[in-house]
């Protein structure tokens, strides 16, 4: 079985640099934030999304709601972390706490639950 593909859409790099070794059990192909995402999902069709800017987050839910599949978006000026799902957003873990192991363990859970690894 394949490992899941995570979408890490940034427009802060350093943000992407400190998240993609914390997922090694994903193919993980990182891109850069706010340049036509809904266009890039579509053709990608990763099983989660990543991003840290508001229009990501709103095109990649978008896709997510098609696609039945899960966007995180890291805010970077609060520090938190919102998972949408199931078309709907919810905060997870504690605010001001957006830490790259955060982001493993909300990615982890979303994915193991959905059954996309292996």
């Amino acid at each position: 079985m394949r490992p899941p593909l995570v979408a890490l859409i940034c427009c802060v790099p350093l943000i992407g640099e400190g998240i993609r070794p914390e997922l090694e059990f994903a193919e993980v192909h990182s891109f850069k934030g706010e340049r036509d995402t809904a266009g890039l999902l579509r053709s990608l069709e990763p099983d989660l999304v990543i991003v840290d800017s508001s229009a990501d987050a709103r095109e990649a839910s978008a896709y997510a709601i098609e696609r039945d599949s899960a966007v995180l978006h890291i805010s970077v000026r609060s520090r938190t972390l919102r998972l949408f799902q199931r078309g709907a957003w919810k905060q997870v873990g504690a605010a001001g706490a957006a830490t790259p192991e955060a982001v493993r363990n909300v990615v982890a859970g979303t994915l193991f639950a959905r059954g996309a690894t292996g």
